[in-house]
């Protein structure tokens, strides 16, 4: 194996027999004809891809799409029906917080059992110990029998072992989903501290987002296949853009009948000084692959622009912008039109939506046609950033659920100067009221 490459898996396959019935597993095994009465189920078939060294990996797709099963084989904990798999390097696994742990030994017991596992000395998980015990953060009960703990002791515990033996390969599986928000980010905040010492790491999660944040590269498996590996973003976008397709199509029978009723923007003309505009086609060309929706309604353009109303590309620090969504009914229904701004990670970080700040609901019928604008100033630390656009009809007041009519990803992009002349570190910066008294000196005498 090259000397870069951290996993090279080959042509992995996992199956298992399904057996409808008790019964046919002891007559398949006994049967001298070697007649079958099972099914191979494939979990993964023919799986091929390398990981580099320090590499952080997302392993996404549905339930059922083998993401487990892979990570399970990477560890060793099962074995591949055919195919290889090459693994250089110490591994620490996250699939199952505490799987290790004797329920009857004390928790300082299961770290050095847990070390002595991984092939540490007594000695090295000494210097480990007091880290170990910082972290988990679970007071006198380390000197307890772990059949005592709660379930979010067990989860400190079992992290904090696993983060602290320093292995050359993490491995996470959903694991950031249990404890208490602050436990999470510490989980998080040492995560990225590893990332940056150079461990591999494979991270399974249904969040994007910290799919986006985390990672380099993407895997996205689909029913035992790999059906797409590239760049997080690329591969994350993709993945939701197809969730949110099966949505609309499994929700597309629930209609705005659902929700209670309450007020709509009248539809009266306005003398305004924007007028009604032909789709866009190279704004529609640009977007199309970061699109989906039910095509009720349509953006047909957007607009963003500075103070002086020309097109946004570079912006100072805190300078109001204009975002002007046109959009066209192709369909009788009720919606709210929203945006996100979004960092070079694509965590959000500011956006509206129309139903929050006006309370009512835009309704319209095939060939209507409204412009939306927000205007909002970009106090938000310099770099680069996407726009993404909501079009939707909510399924409940409570904004949990919604059908979208049209939907875009990275819909326009933009760069932010760094403010001046004290530049700001903060994500987003919001008035602040500050006050500094003198309180006198102190005889050093």
């Amino acid at each position: 194996m090259d000397g870069g490459i951290a996993i090279k898996i080959d042509h992995l396959t996992k199956i298992y027999k399904i057996f409808e019935r008790p019964i046919d597993r002891l007559k398949e095994s006994l049967n001298p004809f070697h007649k079958r009465y099972s099914k191979d189920f494939y979990a993964l078939n023919d799986l091929s891809f390398d990981i580099k060294k320090g590499e952080t990996i997302g392993i996404i797709g549905k339930n059922g799409a083998g993401k487990s099963t892979l990570l399970k084989i990477v560890t060793g904990v099962l074995s591949p029906s055919s195919g290889d798999i090459e693994v250089k390097g110490r591994i620490a696994s996250l699939l199952e917080l505490g799987a290790g742990f004797n329920p009857e030994m004390t928790g300082v017991e299961n770290v050095y059992m847990n070390g002595t596992v991984m092939g540490y000395s007594r000695k090295e998980m000494d210097e480990r110990l007091p880290d170990i015990i910082a972290f988990a953060d679970i007071g006198e009960f380390i000197w307890q029998p772990v059949k005592m703990y709660s379930s979010g002791m067990f989860a400190r515990l079992a992290f904090a072992v696993n983060a602290y033996v320093e292995p050359d390969i993490l491995i996470v599986d959903e694991a950031l989903s249990v404890g208490d928000v602050a436990f999470q980010t510490k989980c998080i905040t040492r995560m990225r501290q590893m990332i940056k010492s150079g461990v591999t790491v494979l991270f399974v999660t249904h969040d994007m987002s910290i799919v986006k944040s985390f990672c380099e590269r993407c895997v996205y498996l689909e029913h035992g296949r790999l059906k797409m590996v590239g760049s997080a973003e690329e591969v994350a976008d993709m993945y939701l853009h197809e969730l949110r397709d099966e949505m609309n199509q499994t929700n597309k029978c629930e209609a705005a009948s659902t929700r209670n009723e309450k007020g709509k923007v009248e539809k009266k003309p306005q003398a305004a000084k924007v007028k009604i505009v032909e789709e866009d086609a190279e704004f529609a060309k640009r977007v199309a692959q970061f699109r989906q929706g039910n095509g009720k309604a349509r953006v047909m353009a957007l607009e963003v622009l500075d103070s002086n109303g020309e097109n946004l590309i570079v912006a100072p620090y805190d300078e109001k912008i204009t975002i002007r969504v046109h959009l066209r009914f192709f369909d009788k229904t009720v919606l709210g039109v929203g945006y996100h701004i979004r960092d070079d990670k694509n965590e959000e970080l500011i956006g509206a939506y129309t139903s929050t700040i006006l309370g009512k609901d835009i309704e319209g019928d095939a060939g209507d046609c409204y412009a939306v604008e927000f205007s909002t100033r970009l106090s938000i630390v310099g770099g680069r950033y996407n726009i993404s656009i909501v079009v939707s009809t909510p399924l409940d007041d409570g904004g949990n659920a919604a059908i979208f009519c049209d939907y875009i990803d990275n819909a326009y992009i933009f760069t932010v100067e760094h403010r001046k002349p004290e530049r700001l570190w903060d994500k987003v910066y919001l008035p602040v009221d500050c006050s500094v008294s003198f309180l006198g000196g102190i005889d050093k005498k």
